[in-house]
C-alpha cells in the first residue's frame, strides 16, 4: 500500500528505483529520508503492474491485501514536487484526494489482473471506487461502526481490532481477546449483514518482535481469538475456556513450543527447556 515506508527499492549507495518512494526533505517528521510511495511519479505504476502480475502468477489465491492505512501525509507535504503536482491537478492541500488517486490507480491495476482484494477500512471511508467483491478489514477501536457501515453498503468484512497480539500487558490478557465477537457489532444488524462478516485475523506487528520472542508472545494467547472465530456467538464463558487454554498451552510445550503461561496458577507436567530444543 502507499502506507508502506520500508526502503525496499533502495540499495546502499544509490536508489534501485529512483523516485518510487517519496523523498521527505527534513525527513517530513517521519524519521527517515524516504516515506510512502510517490503517487505523482508516473514511473511508479508500471512497476506496480509488473509486481502484481508476478504476485498473481505466483499466488493463485482469489484475494490480495492492498493495505491502504496510515499513510504519512507529512512526508508528502514536505516534498515540493508533490506540492506542485497537486496544484496542477486542482488538489492543493487535499492529501486524502491524493491518496485516493493512488489507491484508484492501484485498484485499476489489480482489477485488470482479475484479482479481488482486501483493503483496510480507510479505503472504504475515503469513498474510493472499490468493487462489490472487496473485503473491508477493520483494525481501529471503533470497528463496530465500521462493520455496520460496510455491511450496510454490502461489503464483506474481517476483523483485527482487539487482536493485536504484539501488544502486551501485565497479567493475563487472553480473556479480552476471547470476548471480542465479530458478529456482535450491532443489535439491529440484519441477518444479511451478519452473513457478510467472514471472520478475522490476529496481527503480530514486528516493531518489538523477532525470533527470540515471537512464539512465546504468540502462543497460547492467539488460541483465544482462534476459538472465538469458530465458536458459536453465544459462547462467551471465560471460565469455561480457562482449563482448555491451559491444557493447550501444556500440549504446545510438550511439542517443543515455548508457549508462555496463561494462568497465575497451575503448571505443566513437562516444562519447556530452551536447551532441549536448540
Amino acid at each position: 500500500s502507499s502506507g508502506i515506508n520500508a526502503e525496499w527499492p533502495l540499495r546502499p549507495g544509490g536508489a534501485a528505483l529512483p523516485g518510487f518512494l517519496t523523498h521527505c526533505p527534513g525527513h517530513g517528521n517521519i524519521g527517515a529520508p524516504y516515506g510512502p510511495v510517490d503517487p505523482t511519479n508516473e514511473a511508479v505504476y508500471p512497476v506496480l503492474k509488473e509486481l502484481f502480475t508476478e504476485i498473481t502468477n505466483v499466488f493463485p489465491g482469489e484475494f490480495v491485501h492492498l493495505g491502504g492505512d496510515e499513510v504519512h501525509y507529512p512526508c508528502w507535504k514536505s516534498n515540493p514536487n508533490i506540492t506542485a503536482w497537486m496544484a496542477a491537478h486542482n488538489m492543493t492541500g487535499n492529501y486524502d484526494e491524493l491518496e485516493n488517486y493512488y489507491e484508484t490507480r492501484l485498484l485499476n491495476i489489480v482489477n485488470s489482473l482479475n484479482k479481488n482484494y482486501i483493503v483496510w477500512e480507510e479505503v472504504f471511508y475515503h469513498h474510493v471506487d472499490i468493487t462489490p467483491q472487496t473485503i473491508v478489514h477493520a483494525w481501529k477501536p471503533n470497528w463496530k461502526t465500521i462493520f455496520q457501515d460496510a455491511t450496510a453498503a454490502g461489503f464483506r468484512c474481517i476483523l483485527s481490532a482487539g487482536w493485536y497480539i504484539s501488544r502486551i500487558s501485565y497479567g493475563e490478557d487472553w480473556q479480552n481477546f476471547y470476548l471480542v465477537e465479530p458478529r456482535s457489532f450491532n443489535d439491529t444488524a440484519t441477518p444479511e449483514q451478519k452473513a457478510l462478516v467472514l471472520g478475522g485475523t490476529v496481527c503480530m506487528w514486528g516493531e518489538h518482535v523477532d525470533n527470540s520472542n515471537i512464539l512465546s508472545r504468540f502462543w497460547p494467547r492467539a488460541s483465544a481469538p482462534a476459538e472465538r472465530l469458530w465458536a458459536p456467538e453465544y459462547l462467551t464463558d471465560v471460565k469455561f475456556m480457562e482449563p482448555r487454554i491451559e491444557a493447550h498451552r501444556c500440549r504446545m510445550v510438550l511439542r517443543g513450543y515455548p508457549a508462555e503461561p496463561t494462568l497465575s496458577r497451575g503448571h505443566c507436567h513437562v516444562e519447556y527447556t530452551w536447551a532441549t530444543h536448540h
